[in-house]
């Protein structure tokens, strides 16, 4: 399946608007990258667009053939649009069959009508509709939201987990159907918790869902597996957690002929959260400048909503926006060292900073005409990205500490040649190395990042990889704690 390519192209946040994006996909392709990773639910859909774009202009120009690559695509969350979609199907009377209500916003359903209405959208947007198109493998997306909505409602874990086998092996019959009619090529399952301890409540088994695949087919076509892996959620690797706790999740995959692709490679999830296994670039963190220059930005926030824009007639409405989104001078004062890290701060960014910050600029822009007031919101905005960047330094220097010490661990084991690898390299390689590992998925939305995998392809493969695991797996708390 993966057609001796250990590494693949994992299309999460890709875009198909964004220029970038699509002049990835196309270097991969076009490089050997053979295996490409996505889901109804990346980006709303347009993942997917973005690889039926790519994929029909490389083929249609003669640079590639579709039989020698591997599309992966997935199903189950209902978000975005698929979620409204939903939402108007049972408002009108006519629902999806067995809907996971997970929270408001993010509903899973892997019913066979559902997957059906996904697939047939999904096709669309890989443009494989016509004649022999086809996906190459799809996966349930994270079916272990049925138990992890169930232990909310204190169903009783076995009773869970009757029904949570059951829905999944309808979910194969219908997928079996699909392959007789030649939709899709193979099946199988992406989720969290492949390798989480056989007791816990959300726990997938993979011995169980081969026994699901028997009873559908004695030749059935669930043959791919997903889930995370790498040098810090090594679980995969060391929880025997299969056939009476006997066999890992990846010795048990390999003797039946599962393939196995990892995602997160470099992205762990532990309990002090997200921990980005890379190395960090920053600026020396000066905390006396950086505490003045806080006081200025709270002032200047102070300055505006108090005076500047109250005496400029601001409407009452524009000036509740504003009061509510000018904010992060005195919202860093009063946090600036309670992010915890470098991957904590920067999803703040993203997610509560960048909206502020976009609303303001944008009405600054539209609404404002007083020339003497842009000039001082200019000032303003200039300020607060400096303190962005130097609050964003203070933590990558934190991380950079941790990384050291990644570092020095591959350093005790690694081969010579390998040594001199960024410490996102180091990590991918060992991972790749590990027997099960199929494929391993990188994020790959810049070219630099297709041009990093695309080197590892041509090194040897680490020979003390277990050593580097345990080491780490016995190490951890040194490993996330050294801030």
């Amino acid at each position: 399946m993966t057609k001796g390519n250990n590494y693949g192209f994992g299309c999460y946040r890709i875009d198909n608007r964004i220029e970038e994006h699509v002049n990835s996909v196309n270097r991969a392709l076009l490089n050997g990258i053979r295996l490409i990773d996505t889901s109804a639910n990346y980006t709303d859909g347009r993942s997917e667009i973005l690889i039926g774009n790519v994929l029909n202009d490389l083929t249609a120009g003669g640079k590639i053939k579709r039989e020698d690559v591997v599309v992966v695509t997935k199903g189950g969350y209902m978000q975005g649009k698929n979620y409204q979609f939903a939402c108007k199907k049972r408002d009108g009377g006519n629902p999806f069959t067995d809907v996971v209500e997970f929270e408001k916003g993010l509903w899973h359903c892997i019913s066979p009508d559902y997957l059906e209405d996904q697939i047939n959208r999904q096709l669309y947007r890989l443009d494989q509709t016509g004649d022999g198109g086809y996906i190459d493998v799809y996966l349930l997306h994270n079916p272990e939201y049925f138990l992890n909505n169930a232990v909310k409602n204190a169903v009783e874990k076995d009773d869970a987990r009757k029904e949570y086998y059951s829905r999944i092996k309808k979910a194969f019959e219908f997928l079996e159907e699909k392959i007789n009619a030649g939709t899709i090529k193979s099946y199988g399952v992406s989720s969290n918790t492949f390798a989480h301890n056989s007791m816990s409540y959300d726990f997938t088994s993979l011995e169980k869902l081969i026994e699901t695949a028997g009873e559908v087919s004695a030749d059935n076509n669930f043959k791919v597996i997903q889930l995370p892996f790498n040098i810090i959620e090594s679980g995969a690797y060391f929880e025997k957690n299969q056939n009476g706790g006997s066999k890992t999740v990846l010795e048990l995959a390999s003797e039946n002929g599962i393939e196995v692709l990892v995602n997160r490679p470099l992205n762990s999830i532990t309990s002090n959260g997200l921990v980005r296994i890379a190395d960090f670039e920053y600026e020396k963190f000066d905390k006396e400048e950086y505490l003045k220059y806080l006081e200025v930005a709270e002032m200047m926030e102070d300055d505006f909503l108090r005076e500047k824009l109250q005496n400029g007639n601001v409407p009452a409405e524009d000036f509740e926006l504003l009061n509510a989104t000018m904010i992060t001078g005195r919202t860093l004062k009063n946090n600036w060292e309670k992010f915890g890290t470098i991957e904590y701060f920067n999803d703040t960014i993203e997610h509560f900073f960048s909206h502020r910050l976009n609303l303001l600029v944008d009405y600054f822009e539209d609404r404002v005409n007083d020339d003497d007031l842009i000039k001082q919101f200019d000032r303003y905005i200039k300020l607060i990205f400096r303190l962005l960047n130097m609050t964003s330094n203070f933590y990558k220097e934190s991380a950079s500490k941790r990384s050291a010490y990644l570092h020095t661990v591959f350093e005790e084991f690694l081969e010579s040649g390998h040594r001199n690898l960024p410490l996102s390299q180091k990590a991918m390689l060992t991972v790749s190395s590990v027997p099960g590992v199929s494929c391993v998925l990188s994020g790959m939305r810049k070219e630099k990042y297709v041009d990093e995998a695309l080197r590892l392809k041509e090194l040897t493969q680490v020979k003390k990889y277990e050593k580097i695991l345990l080491k780490l797996k016995e190490d951890l708390s040194g490993a996330l704690n050294e801030n």
